[in-house]
């Protein structure tokens, strides 16, 4: 068996030639872990220790040994590393690569989404005015063709159809002011009782002191409905009245009461002349009493003697109150209980009291000057 022998230079520049491997194995090992960091591997690379001292030749020269098998090794793991360090490069320049791409693309379709949504939206607004515009102009045709049916139809039965009668409410003709009226329909009414129920109205109605109060009657209904004629009023309370008084009688005439120590009657005639009036009135005189007992309630003067006889006192006077001529009829008091006066050239009042005949004078008087 023969051995080599190795000289102490050799050994010396074996040790530096392992010093300097150990170095580049270093420098590379430091490479590879920062490119390990850098793509965020979890490789890790286990550092070799600083060469340590040998203790004999021997040792240097098995390390030497194993050196040179360790720098093969190394030689293939650097060569390795450089087909790693390639690999894990290229990977991440393509997936960064890929990933800005991907990040286009996403945008892109996001903004081609909401540019579609944002038609769409236009789109369905649109077709909402032009549906709304399609309903109102279909209901304004619709509207017009109505009106074209309806207006001449209209206008044809306005002026070939009769018209309505306007039906006013009955009122008398007023001689004087009146604070009350009353109407009386003698249909409604049994007419042969009407001086009773007239009567009965004076009686019940409820006026206060000095007021006057109209009550008047009519006949027929609805649009039938007239005023009663003063004639017609006198046939009704079965007054035997003269025809010299008929003949110059007006339509025109007012029944009612006075408030003046309690409800007095009165009636009032129009006629058309004095002389012929007043020759009438005087005629009348016979039987006017007993005409106006039951509608005025005059009250028959009682006597009493041996027979207790009933006396009715219906002598009429001369007398003059307001400077006006009347005749009248006292009662066993002397009282005035009827009386009647020819006020104007127009105008008969027949009633039961003075003072009721001063208050239509006057208010009678009054109405003329507001007429004038």
């Amino acid at each position: 068996m023969f051995f080599s022998i190795i000289t102490p230079k050799e050994i010396m520049t074996e040790v530096e030639q392992i010093k300097q491997n150990n170095d580049d194995i270093k420098a590379k090992e430091t490479v590879v872990e920062q490119l390990d960091s850098y793509i965020n591997a979890n490789k890790t690379v286990k550092k070799t220790d600083d060469a340590t001292p040998y203790s004999s030749v021997s040792e240097i020269k098995n390390e030497s040994l194993i050196k040179s098998d360790n720098i093969a090794s190394t030689e293939d793991a650097q060569a390795q590393n450089k087909q790693i360090i390639r690999t894990y490069k290229s990977d991440v320049e393509e997936t960064i690569q890929t990933n800005h791409l991907s990040s286009i693309n996403i945008a892109m379709a996001e903004s081609s989404k909401m540019i579609g949504q944002t038609a769409q939206a236009e789109k369905e607004t649109k077709n909402a005015v032009i549906n709304k515009s399609i309903l109102i102009l279909s209901l304004l045709l619709i509207l017009g063709g109505a009106l074209a049916f309806l207006v001449p139809q209209i206008l044809i039965q306005i002026q070939y159809s009769t018209k309505p009668v306007l039906v006013e409410t009955i009122s008398p003709r007023s001689i004087m002011t009146v604070d009350l009226e009353e109407k009386i329909n003698i249909k409604d009414t049994n007419q042969n009782r009407i001086g009773t129920t007239l009567k009965e109205r004076i009686e019940q109605s409820a006026t206060r002191l000095g007021q006057v109060k109209n009550i008047f009657l009519t006949e027929g209904s609805g649009t039938e409905e007239e005023l009663t004629t003063s004639s017609k009023f006198l046939e009704l309370i079965q007054a035997n009245t003269p025809d010299k008084i008929l003949r110059t009688l007006k339509d025109q005439y007012m029944f009612g009461l006075h408030n003046y120590n309690g409800n007095q009657s009165f009636l009032i005639l129009k006629v058309g002349s004095y002389d012929i009036a007043f020759s009438g009135m005087l005629d009348w005189e016979t039987t006017l009493w007993q005409d106006f007992k039951e509608l005025f309630n005059l009250q028959t003067d009682q006597t009493t003697s041996s027979s207790s006889l009933a006396i009715d006192m219906h002598t009429f006077q001369d007398a003059t109150f307001n400077n006006k001529d009347c005749r009248i009829i006292k009662n066993l008091s002397e009282n005035v209980t009827f009386l009647y006066s020819i006020i104007d050239e127009n105008t008969i009042v027949i009633t039961t009291s003075v003072d009721t005949l001063k208050e239509i004078i006057n208010r009678i008087s009054k109405a003329r000057i507001v007429t004038q």
